[in-house]
């Protein structure tokens, strides 16, 4: 039942962005694309071997409403493109996690190919990379706040991820980054 509500969550989502897609905003068709796949994969991805408890669970899903709260107006047309080039790269890691995709942290199969040979946590580094340019184009404490509460969530949530999924001491050694390279 919940991957039922997660894929009406993200086709809603693909709906409304496909309309502002179609009221000349066509920088956001690149999150019709994510929203869309998200949906297909709530429906087509693995069954899990390993789940979080209900607290993981409510809190990445809780994590995932927060951008909503973003104050974003009047972007200019730099942070736009960097935020689209974030959503990018975090389709990328959705394409290549495929059926192991998943909200809340559990152990769906490793993913070790596409971006997840870059860094470890690739669609996590591109949503970053996206709420960044776009809080920070309005800088003020609310947005401030939220962007420091969202990196705090996907630090717990990652931590949670890899102390989850089987085989993750390898793939760790493979690919050292967790989320930027050079850095963590």
């Amino acid at each position: 039942m919940g991957d039922v509500i997660g894929a009406v969550i993200f086709a809603l989502l693909a709906g409304a962005r496909l309309r502002q897609v179609m009221a000349g905003e066509v920088a956001l068709v690149v999150l019709v694309v994510q929203a869309g796949l998200a949906a297909f994969l709530m429906l087509a991805r693995r069954p899990e071997k390993t789940t979080a408890s209900v607290r993981q669970r409510l809190t990445a899903w809780g994590a995932v409403l927060l951008p909503f709260g973003l104050q974003i107006v009047d972007v200019p047309p730099m942070a736009l493109w960097l935020s689209v080039l974030g959503v990018a790269f975090s389709v990328w890691g959705l394409a290549s996690l495929g059926r192991s995709f998943g909200i809340a942290p559990a152990d769906r199969g490793l993913v070790t190919y596409g971006a997840y040979r870059v860094v470890r946590h690739p669609m996590y580094l591109g949503e970053m990379m996206s709420y960044l340019a776009l809080g920070l184009a309005r800088v003020n404490v609310w947005n401030v706040l939220l962007l420091g509460l969202i990196l705090v969530l996907f630090v717990v949530r990652i931590r949670w991820e890899e102390a989850l999924i089987a085989g993750y001491e390898g793939y760790r050694e493979r690919v050292r980054w967790r989320l930027v390279p050079w850095v963590w």
